[in-house]
């Protein structure tokens, strides 16, 4: 894959996690202002912050070498995937929580 291939790549999957990270902000948007609307304005504010450091970091990553693009995004989506592994426990965590009986 030549670097032109592996740049346009790069531009198309960044086009596609922020369009999903929109939606996934408006959606939680969404749900926040329906059940607690204090906390949806506390959450809305940090997930507004966390978008735009993912826009400065893809900014960052988007001034790289093809090559350097391919190695940057790959640690970034790590970095990422652990944060989601985070967030997966803490459901879990929850759900396992709100399932047990009360004792």
């Amino acid at each position: 894959m030549s670097s032109d291939q592996v740049t346009e790549k790069a531009k198309q999957t960044w086009k596609s996690v922020k369009e999903m990270l929109e939606k996934a902000e408006e959606s939680t948007h969404k749900a926040l202002e329906k059940a607690a609307p204090a906390v949806a304005k506390s959450i809305d504010s940090s997930l507004e912050t966390a978008a735009k450091g993912f826009n400065t970091t893809i900014k960052s990553i988007d001034g790289a070498t093809g090559g350097d693009q391919v190695k940057l995004l790959r640690a970034y989506r790590r970095f990422l995937s652990g944060q989601v592994d985070f967030v997966d426990s803490r459901i879990r965590d929850l759900e396992q929580k709100t399932k047990s009986p009360k004792q």
